[in-house]
């Protein structure tokens, strides 16, 4: 930035003032447990407010023509198997665009210096923007894609299916933590450990896979990214100016390299290995070097001087990436009735390659996916959902099912609090449980709702039925030689029942 811009930019920031009509004890809406009183905040961008919505419009330009001009022209139809995970994946994206705008407004109302919370204007601005982008490309798929049933009831089942509790149950700890902690779970690990992963490795898949819009809308919204991490290093700088916030600091920093660990990176690792047809790098790969070597192997070190130390978990987050997505997969893929898109079972290619990248896969996977692809068939009356013994249990803190790392092999484990039982997929989840019970003890999970309900009144229950009321959305596979009805869920006779919980374990006050 020229000298002259640098003061024009000082001389704008200057222009803010106290409202005298509200009380110091009234400024901030929410109250923060870390210090930012006297503090140099770090501004990273210096951006007028015009020259973001310059860039913005230049952007949202190239985008939408993008779109336009793909609205006309024939081109190759995507991969089935790539489109129906849109189905799963875009019901989820938006709203996790809007929640972080929602989160941008608390930070803004409750963060004093005027610095930050001009950066995280603008972010709140480009979230929203954001969610509009994945909310036309989600409509685009809708009017173009031969078999729209599934996108038509996206965000409805956002707020209803099961595999989408675990990015609710992450959104709601976001927005009702520590506002000052937000910026450390959004900011850093979601967009900083996370983004490139995410938002390059799906643009990737998705022109690998056809899908032209679905690339252009996540390198539109990749662009947006650098500020936004920018944002959260100056956060982070303004912070460790106080020596009061480093324990703060730490214990946050534990909590969200957890949390988006059993969130986010679940959804990413799944669909990098399980909604692709065309693969090169494995989810494992992308992460090692994306989050483990660059983010908490270079950003994440240069935290030592300040006291910081790696995250609690970090060994068991690495030791995870060698099952995250086979779990996930025999997880979703299991409870295919009560989901809302048609799946597509491995076949001998993908499981050779599957062994290839994850030595030992078939010795633990391999008769699940043998056994998936026998009960594909209504007429056999085969639900792999029943072959499996039922649902698991579901952890209290981050809603997923207790079958991590491997089903045969996980670390579920129960605890009392306050005369109640409650059940944790793992040791981390456990820790944040009773480092503030009270923010989690009142979730629900889809056992709580749907015990004793027989597995076709649950489907009817969701919504996931098409047009004629009885034939099922989703499907055990693309290719059906007749689709499953909710009579044919009937026929076998499952009822959703809470298995016995684990084993009680100490909690060390």
């Amino acid at each position: 930035m020229s000298e002259s811009l640098a003061k024009a930019y000082d001389r704008v920031k200057s222009i803010d003032w106290e409202p005298t009509y509200i009380r110091p004890e009234q400024k901030m809406v929410e109250q923060t447990r870390f210090h930012l009183e006297g503090l140099k905040p770090v501004d990273p961008f210096k951006t007028f407010v015009r020259e973001y919505f310059q860039m913005e419009q230049e952007k949202d330009n190239r985008h939408y023509a993008i779109l336009e001009a793909s609205s006309r022209l024939s081109d190759p139809e995507p991969d089935p198997r790539w489109m129906e995970g849109m189905k799963f994946g875009l019901s989820n994206l938006p709203g996790i665009e809007y929640s972080a705008a929602r989160q941008m407004g608390r930070m803004v109302r409750s963060v004093a210096p005027m610095e930050l919370r001009q950066g995280y204007m603008m972010q709140g601005l480009d979230e929203v923007r954001h969610s509009q982008l994945e909310l036309n490309t989600l409509r685009h798929h809708m009017r173009s894609w031969h078999d729209p049933a599934g996108y038509d009831v996206a965000m409805h089942a956002a707020g209803t299916s099961v595999g989408g509790g675990i990015f609710r149950a992450m959104l709601e700890d976001l927005l009702t933590c520590d506002p000052v902690e937000t910026s450390i779970g959004l900011q850093v690990f979601v967009e900083t450990a996370y983004t490139n992963v995410f938002f390059v490795g799906l643009s990737s898949a998705a022109a690998a896979h056809g899908d032209k819009m679905m690339a252009s809308t996540m390198l539109t919204i990749q662009s947006d990214e650098a500020r936004h991490m920018a944002n959260g290093w100056a956060t982070f700088a303004t912070l460790l100016q106080d020596d009061r916030n480093i324990p703060l600091i730490q214990q946050a920093l534990d909590k969200w390299a957890w949390r988006i660990h059993t969130s986010l990176s679940v959804g990413i690792n799944l669909f990098t290995d399980y909604f692709v047809s065309k693969r090169q790098e494995s989810a494992k790969e992308m992460n090692m070097r994306w989050v483990f070597d660059e983010f908490y192997g270079g950003f994440y070190q240069k935290l030592e001087k300040y006291g910081i130390k790696a995250p609690q978990h970090l060994d068991r987050m690495i030791a995870d990436q060698d099952h995250l997505s086979h779990s996930a997969a025999v997880y979703l893929f299991g409870a295919w009735p009560v989901f809302f898109h048609r799946y597509d079972g491995m076949t001998g290619a993908d499981m050779e390659w599957f062994e290839k990248k994850y030595p030992g896969w078939y010795a633990n996977y391999g008769s699940f996916w043998e056994a998936y692809n026998k009960c594909t068939d209504p007429a056999g009356q085969a639900l792999i959902l029943k072959e499996l013994g039922g649902l698991p249990n579901f952890c209290q803190v981050c809603q997923l099912p207790t079958i991590f790392p491997l089903p045969t092999a996980n670390t579920e484990r129960s605890c009392m609090h306050d005369g109640k039982r409650f059940i944790f997929c793992s040791q981390g989840c456990q820790e944040i449980f009773f480092n503030d019970p009270l923010h989690y003890q009142g979730y629900q999970s889809f056992l709580d709702r749907y015990e004793g309900f027989e597995l076709s009144d649950v489907t009817r229950d969701m919504g996931f039925v098409r047009e004629d009321g009885k034939t099922l959305i989703a499907q055990p596979t693309l290719d059906m030689k007749r689709m499953w009805t909710l009579d044919d869920i009937k026929r076998c006779d499952y009822v959703v029942q809470k298995p016995l919980p684990p084993p009680l374990v100490e909690v060390a006050l």
